[in-house]
């Protein structure tokens, strides 16, 4: 992952004021400034681990595309208005998929109201039934198309880190929690970068 001359230029900043804060103390003794000068707290640091994660993320995003690219299969579904009533949507990516790719145990689902509102990422380890289950969820009622990619190597194991990694690219409406990781399973790339900033953040800058 390479990052640009602007993301790299905001990482450097935000590590810079963390160190600034850490050696608060030794700066002092150079010169004493006037006023207080801020300490490195607890609440403050993770925030900027936050925003130095949000970076990671922004960067990954193109190779993260190629990665679901080269991993799945797409289908998609899209609605008439018209023609399908909002309780019918679950069920009739069932009907079209099934016609078009046959019976599929591992999925990810996207849905998307309008052009690139995302509802929901979800996954499947029993292929459409999870979708039809939840054809009274608002984000089948209100979706307009569906997106469902098909996985094509380690299909168990590759579920959790596509859902994560759609998660990244197709931020949900209602986003309360990060998708559950299995065991032993495909670990999202982004998120791999993501907990190793934070973990060596912590370490140099305990607070």
């Amino acid at each position: 992952m390479r990052f640009s001359p602007r993301l790299r230029k905001r990482f450097g900043r935000i590590v810079s004021r963390l160190g600034q804060r850490r050696a608060w103390n030794l700066l002092q003794i150079f010169g004493s400034p006037r006023g207080p000068q801020p300490k490195l707290r607890k609440k403050w640091r993770d925030g900027k681990i936050g925003e130095l994660q949000d970076i990671v993320e922004l960067a990954h995003l193109p190779h993260l595309r190629r990665w679901v690219r080269k991993n799945t299969q797409k289908a998609g579904v899209r609605f008439n208005r018209s023609r399908t009533a909002k309780d019918a949507k679950a069920s009739e990516v069932r009907d079209r998929l099934i016609r078009r790719r046959g019976k599929q145990r591992h999925l990810v689902y996207v849905s998307f109201a309008g052009r690139r509102r995302c509802l929901k990422v979800g996954r499947s380890d029993h292929g459409f039934g999870r979708i039809v289950s939840q054809q009274d969820a608002y984000y089948f009622r209100d979706a307009s198309r569906v997106d469902v990619y098909f996985p094509k190597f380690e299909r168990k194991r590759m579920l959790p880190a596509l859902e994560c990694a759609l998660t990244h690219l197709f931020i949900p409406y209602h986003f309360y929690q990060k998708p559950a990781a299995r065991r032993y399973g495909r670990t999202c790339p982004v998120c791999h970068d993501m907990k190793l900033v934070r973990k060596i953040a912590r370490e140099l800058y305990p607070a």
